[in-house]
Parts: C-alpha cells; sequence; structure tokens
C-alpha cells in the first residue's frame, strides 16, 4: 500500500511538472523577454554646442539629414554656442532628459580638452555617453605664401635656436591649436612656456593672421587651412597626424620628418548618462551604417572631411587614454586651470 501511494504521488508530480513547461513554451519567448519600447516615435534634437558655420555644425547637419531618413523622424539640429561650450552641453547633457530625443554633437574640445584643461570642468566625461566617433580632421602647420622658411626643418630649427621668437594663434590655453603647438614643442625639445601664443576670437581670425604674417606658426585643422592656401596665402609645412591628408597630399606628415606627434581634431555623438543601451547601441549601428552610405560620403568630401568610425567601447577607451596624456601635457606646461 505505501508503495502504492508513492507511486501515485510520484506520477502527480511528474504531471505538474510536465504542464508547467507547456505551459511555458505556449508562452514563448516574446513574453518572457522583457520587449525595447519602440524609438524614436517623434521629433530628436542634436546639439551643437557652437554656432553655424562650423565643422562641428556642418557635419551634424549631414548626421541629422542621413539618421531622419534612416528613421523615418525629424532631427532638428539646435545650435547652442557661448561659454567655450558649456552652454551647449549643459543645455543637451545635463537638461535633457536620458530618453534619446536629445543628444549632442560632440568633439575633443568640449570632452578631452575641456576635461584635460580644467581641474574642476563643468561638463565631466562621466556627464555623458560617448555614443560613436564619426568624423575627423588633422591639425596641420602652416607659415604665411612669402615665408622664408621653406620647410618644416628649417622651422624646427630656428624654433630650438629661438623659442621665444615662435608666435602662433589659439583660441584658449588649451585649445586645439594651443595642443598642437605643445605637442610640436615637446616633440623637438623647446620649452612651450617661452612661445609666444597669441589669444585669436576664432579660427578664421588666427589663419588670417598668420597669412598676414602677423603671427609665425599656424596650428589649424587642414580644413580650416585648405581655403587660404588653395588660394596661394599659406604654405603648408606639415601634417601633424600619422597619414597624409588628401586635401594636401604632396606635404609630408612630421612622423616622416621624425617629429612623433598625432594631433587630429575629431567628432562624434554623445548622450547624457542614463540613456538605455538599447538606444545607444541603435544610434551606434546607424552611424556605422551611416559612414559607408555613398551619399554621406560624398557630403563629407565636400566639406574637406575626413570619416574616421570608432563603436561605443573603443570611443570611450579612446578618450580615456587621451585625457590622461594630455592632462600630463598641460600640466607640464602650467596652463590646466
Amino acid at each position: 500500500m505505501k508503495k502504492k501511494m508513492i507511486w501515485v504521488i510520484g506520477i502527480l508530480l511528474l504531471t505538474v511538472i510536465l504542464a508547467g513547461c507547456s505551459s511555458q513554451s505556449a508562452q514563448g519567448p516574446s513574453q518572457t523577454a522583457k520587449e525595447e519600447p519602440p524609438y524614436p516615435t517623434r521629433q530628436i534634437e542634436l546639439v551643437v554646442p557652437a554656432g553655424p558655420g562650423g565643422l562641428t555644425d556642418l557635419t551634424a547637419r549631414a548626421v541629422a539629414d542621413y539618421v531622419s531618413k534612416k528613421w523615418n523622424q525629424p532631427i532638428l539640429v539646435v545650435n547652442k554656442p557661448g561659454a567655450g561650450n558649456v552652454t551647449g552641453l549643459q543645455y543637451g547633457l545635463m537638461q535633457g532628459k536620458p530618453d534619446g530625443y536629445t543628444v549632442v554633437a560632440d568633439n575633443i574640445a568640449s570632452s578631452v580638452l575641456m576635461v584635460a584643461g580644467m581641474k574642476n570642468p563643468p561638463i565631466k566625461l562621466e556627464d555623458r555617453i560617448f555614443v560613436s566617433k564619426f568624423v575627423e580632421n588633422p591639425m596641420c602647420f602652416s607659415v604665411a605664401a612669402d615665408s622664408s622658411f621653406k620647410d618644416m626643418k628649417e622651422l624646427v630649427e630656428w624654433t630650438k635656436q629661438n623659442p621665444e621668437k615662435l608666435t602662433h594663434t589659439s583660441l584658449s590655453a588649451t585649445s586645439m591649436n594651443a595642443l598642437t603647438a605643445a605637442e610640436l614643442c615637446k616633440a623637438i625639445g623647446v620649452d612651450y612656456k617661452e612661445t609666444q601664443p597669441i589669444l585669436v576670437t576664432s579660427g578664421s581670425e588666427g589663419i588670417t593672421m598668420i597669412a598676414g604674417g602677423h603671427a609665425i606658426l599656424g596650428d589649424q585643422s587642414v580644413q580650416e587651412t585648405y581655403p587660404l592656401a588653395a588660394g596661394g596665402k599659406l604654405k603648408v609645412l606639415a601634417i601633424a597626424a600619422k597619414e597624409r591628408s588628401p586635401l594636401f597630399p604632396d606635404v609630408p606628415t612630421c612622423q616622416e620628418l621624425g617629429i612623433d606627434i598625432n594631433v587630429t581634431w575629431y567628432g562624434g555623438i554623445s548622450a547624457p548618462k542614463g540613456t538605455p543601451d538599447y538606444i545607444v547601441k541603435k544610434w551606434d549601428e546607424t552611424i556605422a551604417e551611416m559612414v559607408k552610405d555613398p551619399e554621406f560620403m560624398d557630403k563629407m568630401k565636400e566639406l574637406h572631411a575626413n570619416i574616421s568610425y570608432m563603436n561605443t567601447a573603443d570611443y570611450n577607451n579612446s578618450i580615456k587614454e587621451q585625457v590622461e596624456r594630455y592632462t600630463q601635457l598641460f600640466d607640464s606646461i602650467g596652463v590646466r586651470q
């Protein structure tokens, strides 16, 4: 009798287990796994922390055009210049909700250089998610077309002998221009603090001063330098990146000349911290597709901008490495505040 009872209980337990499995199977994976809400379902703001017309703005508009067509939702480019990029970053990263409907056209100046150049930056790396890098623009060295310097070697040798006479323009003590000049000085063994930076209010003002002979060394991007160089007003001596620029194919890189520097402006997309992973992933995957799109590629070529994609993980790692390097550099030349 006892054995019979055990046998009956066993049959009942097996029946319950099988019924449970059958019920789970009937539900299917769509009911057991959490579904991601649809995105996007309305207009997205792409915030540019600078005024219209610059490379950050123009490339952001190219991104907005592609993504809006891809997702069939409007992407509104919103320019928020002021306070050295801080106004736009606060609007897009601190005031914007982390829901994917406010993202930022970020760049090295508004991220790496801000954090590396300030002991207490108003916007920190952890205040945002660096989604993807999609564009870059190498820096270069130039002089006035009628300058006595024939090539980069002559300029370097003169600078070593006369560092206090080297004048160059910069938007701030920790701008891309300052970084480029500081990296050059470090590479050739010159004390940057002995040189004479001239503060300007815009990149165009700085490059115009070089062309007019009011400062010796141009340390702007190839995109900023190209119009005056093509017009015969500037002589480009070297590209401050690993590879030659398509805009100046005959101009050697600094590394070809034995000067170990690699300075490149770049831009990408950032989102407020707390933005869901599935939204970050969708942006990253879309940008990865965008940089291969023929129409987008033509637009970048028209803007004299180089396409350079980096995914979320690699982009974040690269930024952290650069912050560490440039923090040390700015500390060494006494400009970190």
